[in-house]
């Protein structure tokens, strides 16, 4: 298997359940023959509650996974979080407002190593907030083409609440308005809904 990213990005053992027997070598070449064991399917798909912090002044993380920052020039910011095969893959909501759009996107899946990765099938969430619309783009990849959006349009939503799912892994990105502080470091593991992402700087 070629692996455009770092193993820290694709699996983290630590996160399976004590006692696992599973081989993540082998789950992952299970999953590109399309084929995936019914007991590691059911840990995919766990769910926890999560109670997101008071704090109604911060960000949330979107998504489980590894953080990366990015500050596009002339773009809004950006906080990419890969999900790897051993995280939650539910969704949430990273700061509460108004559902403007659901929009599908893209005409392709791609493996996150091709560069038109950024540019495949995706479902981009807007939501209008106190601080401005901000929006959660939900990528698909090669080997994982379902996207479940559990949204519409003009839902009135609240920070953590669950937004959708992608399967069977992937990547989310959060792209806000305005100056923010980011409160994470590149590659620091978030939490969905639980992990503050960033603060709105004056």
């Amino acid at each position: 298997m070629s692996e455009p990213f770092p193993t820290e990005f694709i699996y983290d053992e630590a996160d399976l359940p004590g006692g696992s027997t599973w081989e993540m070598r082998r789950i992952i070449e299970a999953v590109e023959r399309g084929e995936i064991a019914e007991d590691f399917l059911a840990f995919f798909d766990r769910d926890p509650e999560r109670i997101p912090p008071l704090d109604p002044a911060v960000i949330l993380a979107p998504a489980d996974g590894l953080v990366e920052l990015q500050r596009p020039a002339g773009r809004l910011a950006q906080f990419i979080v890969h999900l790897r095969l051993t995280d939650v893959h539910v969704q949430r909501v990273p700061f509460a407002g108004r559902v403007q759009s659901i929009e599908s996107t893209g005409c392709s899946h791609f493996h996150p190593g091709d560069p038109k990765y950024w540019t495949g099938v995706q479902v981009v969430t807007t939501i209008e907030s106190t601080l401005g619309v901000y929006r959660v783009r939900q990528l698909t990849t090669l080997i994982t083409r379902r996207i479940e959006t559990w949204l519409m349009p003009g839902d009135e939503v609240k920070a953590g609440q669950r937004l959708g799912r992608i399967r069977l892994g992937s990547t989310v990105i959060l792209e806000l308005p305005g100056d923010w502080e980011p409160l994470v470091s590149d590659r620091e593991k978030v939490y969905a809904a639980v992990t503050p992402l960033a603060r709105l700087t004056p």
